[in-house]
């Protein structure tokens, strides 16, 4: 899902670092700080709420961080008018020591995709199918992987959640991942799992 905010701005992943220099926005995909710059974090909560945790470089000789806060401030006010009040929630603005630390939490996978412009699906696979994502994939079992599943196999699933992505960030699942997508790199204890790096490439988790 895609949705443009009302003044026109994109966000993309990582968006909460709206980086002001000489009043223009900056995000990590059009010159501001490459991912290498900083960090950032993804995590389901126990409530089924989507925490987003980022880290980037903030030199203050350069950028504001109360006009940092009012901006994020502001463009979730906006997504918020639309969307639903608490559909996003920004718990913290810090900078400290040149490093900028934005914590938000979004009440579901859609406002997490529609506030970032990215694909960011989190729920059952008839959903995902409903909504036109491609299920038309071949995951294997982390436990087997020679034991693999296409998609029949993935709508018939019960109990199972579908985690369907771009992000480049790491992902905390409120469960344990049972089969992934080739270009998905997951924990030893299958419950982080992240993209092995192709920028625009989605990755596949189904888990529990």
């Amino acid at each position: 899902m895609v949705v443009k905010m009302k003044n026109g701005i994109k966000f993309l992943h990582r968006s909460a670092f709206l980086l002001l220099l000489s009043g223009v926005l900056w995000t990590t995909s059009c010159g501001g700080p490459k991912a290498e710059d900083g960090e950032g974090a993804i995590s389901f909560t126990k409530e089924g709420t989507i925490r987003a945790d980022i880290r980037e470089s903030f030199e203050q000789s350069y950028y504001d961080k109360d006009e940092l806060q009012q901006t994020i401030l502001q463009e979730v006010a906006e997504y918020n008018s639309g969307a639903g009040a608490g559909s996003i929630a920004v718990e913290k603005v810090e900078v400290e020591d040149g490093t900028a630390l934005v914590q938000m939490t979004y009440q579901t996978s859609a406002d997490y995709a529609a506030f970032n412009q990215v694909t960011f699906f989190c729920g059952l696979a008839a959903q995902a199918k409903s909504e036109g994502l491609n299920l038309n994939v071949v995951l294997s079992g982390l436990k087997d992987p020679t034991q693999t599943v296409g998609e029949s196999d993935i709508l018939a699933m019960e109990g199972a959640i579908l985690l369907i992505t771009d992000v480049q960030e790491e992902i905390s699942l409120n469960g344990k991942a049972l089969y992934a997508s080739d270009n998905a790199v997951i924990s030893e204890n299958g419950k982080n799992v992240r993209s092995a790096g192709e920028d625009g490439k989605l990755i596949y988790i189904i888990y529990k």
